[in-house]
Parts: C-alpha cells; structure tokens; sequence
C-alpha cells in the first residue's frame, strides 16, 4: 500500500505525489508510470507538469531533451550523463516502438530487458499513451502507478488526473489498482487521518516547454507519416505484380495447356506455377 505521512500539518498536501516519487528514489527504486487517455486530453502535458514539480523539488533540470519518442533516444538519453538519481523522462507514444502486437520483437525484448535491470539506475519515466493494453503486457506488469486523464479546466488551465497505484500479482495474473493514501493531524486535532487521493489537478507545464515539446512532436509525426506513406507505395507495388503475374501464367496456360509445359517454360516447379496461379 502506498502512504504519504505528514507530520506537520501545516504542510501542502495538493502534490503528494510527488513526495511519494521521490519518496521511492531514496529508498533506491525507481518509478515507472503510465499516462494513459484519448487524444487532446493532455496525457504529455500533464507529464511534463509533473516532471516540472519533480525538477523543482530535487533540482535535477527537466528540458525538452528529457522527452523522447522513441526507443533509440530513450537508450541514448539513459546511457548519458544526463541520466542522474532522481531524473525524470517521458516516453511519449511508446506503443508505436513497442507494440502489444509486436510482443517477440527484439525491440520488445530490450525495452523489457531494460525495465528490468535499470532500477539501480533510481529515474522517473513516464508512458504517454491512449491506452495501456496497446504495450506489451511483460511492460505493463512493470508499472508502479497509472494516470488517467479525466478532465481539462480550461478556465483554471488545469488536467483531472485520477493517479493510481499498480500491482501485479503474478500468482493470480492479475493487476491490482489502488489509490494513494495521505496520513495527516488535522488542525486542532490529537489523531492523525488516513485519506485517499482519488484526483489530483495538475497545471499547464511551462510555456517555453510547451512550444518546445509542440515543434518536436510535429517533426515527429512528419518523418512517421513519411515511412507510412513510403511503406503504402512499397505494397501497393507488391500488390500491383501479383495479379500481372497470374494474368501472364493464365494465359500461358491457355496456350500450352498443362502446368507441367507452364513450369518447363517458365524454369520454375509445378507448385510455384499453382502458387502463381492461385496469386500467393
């Protein structure tokens, strides 16, 4: 069960997950979160907020190099010297490098690899992703906590996060979700009080970080359409032989009039003729 105590209750208690997260890295772990909501609910910049708060508490800077899409730069960023006690980085669109679909490719096998060896290394990371079953369940068993956006006030320029503890029990393979509890004397009062902290109301991140994450999105998502579209034409001309070659191998069929002359005329096996035929 995760607590939060405080002992003077004087004391702000709106960011208490963040004293909880940096609670985890002096006792030597590390915190791995998932942000997880539909498009526009502002699962990033939510993130970078709470990246900000950390940054603020313990003064290791978070920039707009701490934010990276995909697996290469998050490899390069923790093998660097930027890669501190206590740094915090965000993963934005993760299932893209590694996909619950793609759940035995070498890249999901270093990402799975990496997650399990680098608690030593004490870092903050959080997924940015619409949902949390598009990764690869051997990530997500992982995971030390969830946040799923529920709201934005455009007025206040806030997010509604409802921020979750994560457990997996590997005896009953089952995820467990629990909300984090605060322990506090209230004013005036001998006994201290136990509370969850269903919701938590997280600020805009800063401006500059704002445009800055914005400009790196875009080039981003320019260079992944531009391999979408690449690899839409590479199909469309596979797509493109496979009937000319049946058309051919038809109509030669048609004018020696056995598979076995076909495939002695084309120097191939009587199964690649029928393989052609049949457009495979």
């Amino acid at each position: 069960m995760g607590i939060v105590i405080y002992r003077d209750s004087n004391e702000e208690k709106k960011d208490s997950w963040i004293r909880y997260f940096l609670g985890r890295i002096k006792q030597n772990k590390n915190n791995l979160i998932v942000v997880v909501g539909k498009t526009g609910s502002s699962k990033t910049w939510s993130s970078m907020a709470v990246c900000e708060k950390i940054a603020k508490k313990n003064n290791i800077p978070f920039t707009i190099n701490n934010i990276v899409f995909n697996l290469k730069d998050l490899m390069k960023f923790i093998n660097s010297e930027k890669a501190v006690k206590g740094a915090s980085i965000i993963f934005d669109e993760p299932q893209i490098s590694i996909s619950s679909r793609e759940w035995q490719s070498k890249a999901n096998r270093v990402f799975n690899y990496l997650l399990t060896t680098f608690r030593h290394r004490n870092l903050n990371l959080f997924f940015c992703t619409p949902y949390e079953d598009l990764l690869d369940k051997a990530t997500r068993k992982l995971f030390h906590a969830k946040f799923e956006t529920v709201s934005i006030n455009h007025k206040l320029k806030t997010a509604k996060l409802k921020p979750k503890i994560m457990e997996y029990n590997s005896q009953k393979s089952k995820f467990y979700e629990k909300f984090l509890r605060i322990c506090f004397k209230p004013k005036g009062k001998a006994k201290y009080k136990t509370v969850k902290l269903e919701y938590w109301e997280v600020p805009k991140p800063s401006e500059e970080l704002i445009k800055q994450y914005e400009i790196k999105k875009l080039r981003f998502t320019g260079k992944l359409n531009a391999n979408i579209e690449k690899e839409l034409k590479e199909y469309g001309k596979k797509t493109e032989i496979k009937p000319n070659l049946k058309e051919q191998t038809e109509q030669l069929l048609k004018r020696l009039g056995s598979v076995a002359l076909v495939a002695k005329a084309l120097d191939m096996s009587k199964r690649g003729v029928y393989n052609r035929l049949e457009n495979v």
